[in-house]
This record gives structure tokens, C-alpha cells and sequence, in this order.
């Protein structure tokens, strides 16, 4: 959690820093070593953690400053108890006190989109009538009635990026730029931190520190997929091709899947996407390099590396030997500079920007791979990147 003073300021952060840190504790302590189905306790975890949030909105605190708090209580406290099993009942905490949203009526809705239209067709190019029906579109409760002028800017910015990311070649330089303001720089090397995968509080923390916009997720659960799907990012899957064997089967389960959607239709993104990015990979390194590219072209130790993991397939499969890479491998190969300059300057612009995009993927790609509760930040970055990667690859002709 960020100091209390860096938030709420040094006349409310011995008070309230130390009620909801206790309060978030007792919370954790409640949860440690309950069972996968304690339906009790994962109801008092959504209780605690509301009551956490009350003292935040008490406050009045505009709702990116609360979203830093929220960062290792409340939602926090929801997900530790959804990695028990118990995902559908604890989630809502991060809804924020229900009560607190609404939707917007037909005049004040206008008045949104007139305060709103130039910033937002100036920054992402959405025109002002398309940001009103986008927003008189979402049926869920959306508005933060305490924090109205971020609150909209946030849902604003959401269709934006979308927006955005369908009109624009997307590796500009400038576009980068733009995302780079709402979704954080990510653009040097990071050495990731352990447990990013399954501690759902350090991953929150690491996306605030790259300078993540709290504001664009900032909404209850339902409004935020709504709104997802309204900016365009969740509507379908990029146009990708599966090059290496077929997905696993759907469950015949339908309180299976209804448990497990939301991970599972990011799940099913990525590996769609990892399918496609060794496709393009393999067949622009194999048309400039020859088939046998992998034992001359990838980055010190890499080459052994795939090798061992084809030796160890049980699988009995013959697959391209890139079937082996692992997902921090391909800005390795991609931005090894021979290949660079090569091949796939043309493709990114700049080694940072595939660098950035690739990055901003892996904490998610490791929390969905290890089938661990995923933020709303999680499924942004999921959607937005993969639709900005593999339109650039579209776009070359590649695929």
C-alpha cells in the first residue's frame, strides 16, 4: 500500500491508515487456510472489505486517490478469497459500494459528452456523437456520483483506447505515446518481481508504479465489461490463426464455465495470440534466414534452452522447435538487433515499443496461465495489447 500520507494527506493518515491496514489484516488473517468453497467466509471477507471502503468514501477523496488504497484492501480481500474458489461471490467488493454508481440520465448524458467531445477527439480521434453512443449504450450503473468529472473521464478515455487501437496504425510512435499516458510506460527492461502470478496485490502495485490510469478501471464489474465491449476491445477475437494444435475442449459443465468466463475468454486470447506471434515469428524469420533460423539467429543460451524443453516433450508431437519458446522470449529474439534491423524494424518502429506492449502482457499471461483471479487491468491489458500486436502483424502481411 502507498503511505497513507502520499493520499490522503498528513491530517487523515495516522486516523484512517491505521483503521483500514487493520482492517485489511483481520480480513487476511479471517481467510488464511479456509477451504476452496467457505461461502461464510468469502462473504465476510466482501463484508470487511465494504466496510474498508466506507472509510475511504467517507472521505471524499476523489476516486484515483481511492483506488490506491484499493490497491491491498478491498479489492485485494475479494481476490485473496477468490483464489479460494470462490470468485462469483467475492468480485463484487471491487464494485466499490454499488450505491455510489448510476447511469447516467438522457440529459446529463449529453451534457458528458459536450464537456468531453474535443478533449476526447483531440487525444484519440473518437468523434463526439460516437462517445455518446458508446456511452448512452452501457445499461449498467457506471457514474461515480462522488467523483463525476474523473469518473467520466475515465469511461471517456476507455472508448478512446479503443477506439484508438482500430483506427490507428498502432506501433506509431505517437499512438505509443498516447496509450503510454493511460496504460503506463513500460518501455525498459523489468526484472519481474517473484509471485507475480498469483499475488494479485503486487501486480495492482506493479501497475500503479508503471503509471497505470486507476480511472479506467474504476467501475463495478459489470460496467467495466460493458464498457469494455462498447470501446470495441472485447467484441471478438483479432483475426489470429492456430498454427500449433487445437485449443482444449470446453467444459460440458455450464456452472463451469459461467465460474470460470472471464478467465477463461482471456485464456483463450492469449493462447490464440502465442499461436500466432511464433507463427509470424517463424515464417518472417524463415523467408529472410532459411528454416534452420533458430540455430543461428536467437539471443546466447535460447537456442539450447528450446532444444532441451523439445527433448523432454512427452507429447510425442513433432512441433516447430519456436513451440518451445517461452513468452519473454520473443522481445528477446525480436529485439536481438541483427534480427531488428532485419526483419521486424518494420513491423514495431522502436525495440521499446514491442518491449513496452510485450511487458505490459506477462503479469497478466502469468496469473491466467496459472488460473489465478485477474483484475479489470489484467483484462484491458489482455485485449488491448493483443489487438494492438496482432493488427500489426496483419497489417504486414504475415499472417
Amino acid at each position: 500500500m502507498l503511505a497513507a500520507r502520499d493520499v490522503f494527506g498528513a491530517s487523515h493518515s495516522a486516523l484512517y491508515g491505521a483503521d483500514i491496514g487493520a482492517t485489511a489484516r483481520s480480513a487476511r488473517e479471517a481467510l488464511l487456510g479456509t477451504g476452496p468453497h467457505d461461502l461464510p467466509v468469502a462473504t465476510g471477507a466482501y463484508e470487511v472489505s465494504r466496510t474498508a471502503l466506507a472509510h475511504i468514501a467517507d472521505l471524499g477523496l476523489p476516486s484515483s486517490a481511492a483506488a490506491r488504497n484499493l490497491g491491498t484492501t478491498a479489492r485485494d480481500i475479494a481476490l485473496l478469497a477468490a483464489g479460494g474458489g470462490v470468485y462469483e461471490v467475492a468480485l463484487p467488493s471491487h464494485s466499490l459500494l454499488s450505491g455510489r454508481f448510476l447511469r447516467p440520465e438522457l440529459d446529463m448524458l449529453s451534457q458528458i459528452g459536450r464537456t468531453l467531445q474535443e478533449d476526447i477527439k483531440a487525444i484519440y480521434g473518437l468523434s463526439g456523437p460516437d462517445l455518446f453512443a458508446s456511452l448512452h449504450g452501457i445499461q449498467q450503473p457506471w457514474l461515480d456520483v462522488r467523483d463525476t468529472a474523473n469518473s467520466t473521464m475515465g469511461f471517456a478515455r476507455l472508448q478512446g483506447i479503443g477506439h484508438l487501437i482500430d483506427h490507428t496504425p498502432t506501433f506509431d510512435v505517437s499512438v505509443a505515446s498516447i496509450l503510454r499516458s493511460d496504460l503506463g510506460d513500460w518501455r525498459d527492461p523489468i526484472t519481474w518481481p517473484s509471485g507475480l502470478g498469483s499475488d494479485v496485490s503486487l501486480r495492482a502495485g506493479l501497475y500503479l508504479e508503471r503509471g497505470f490510469n486507476p480511472a479506467l478501471t474504476e467501475f463495478p464489474v459489470e460496467a467495466f465489461d460493458e464498457g469494455l465491449e462498447a470501446a470495441g476491445l472485447q467484441d471478438d477475437r483479432p483475426a489470429l490463426v492456430i498454427a500449433y494444435g487445437e485449443l482444449a475442449p470446453v467444459s460440458a459443465d455450464p456452472e463451469t464455465e459461467t465460474a470460470f468466463a472471464r478467465n477463461n475468454q482471456v485464456h483463450d486470447w492469449l493462447q490464440r495470440f502465442e499461436s500466432q506471434i511464433r507463427r509470424f515469428i517463424d515464417d518472417a524469420m524463415t523467408l529472410l534466414y532459411g528454416s534452420d533460423w533458430p540455430r543461428h539467429r536467437l539471443p546466447n543460451g535460447m537456442y539450447d534452452k528450446w532444444l532441451d524443453k523439445k527433448r523432454r516433450d512427452s507429447t510425442g508431437r513433432d512441433w516447430p522447435l519456436i513451440n518451445y519458446a517461452d513468452f519473454t522470449d520473443y522481445e528477446l529474439l525480436i529485439c536481438r538487433t541483427d534480427n531488428w534491423r532485419g526483419i521486424f524494424h518494420a513491423h514495431f518502429t522502436r525495440p521499446e515499443l514491442v518491449r513496452e506492449s510485450l511487458q505490459r502482457l506477462y503479469p497478466t499471461r502469468l496469473a491466467t496461465m496459472h488460473a489465478r483471479p485477474l483484475l479489470p487491468e489484467d483484462e484491458l491489458f489482455a485485449y488491448a495489447e493483443i489487438k494492438r500486436l496482432v493488427g500489426c502483424f496483419i497489417l504486414k502481411g504475415t499472417a
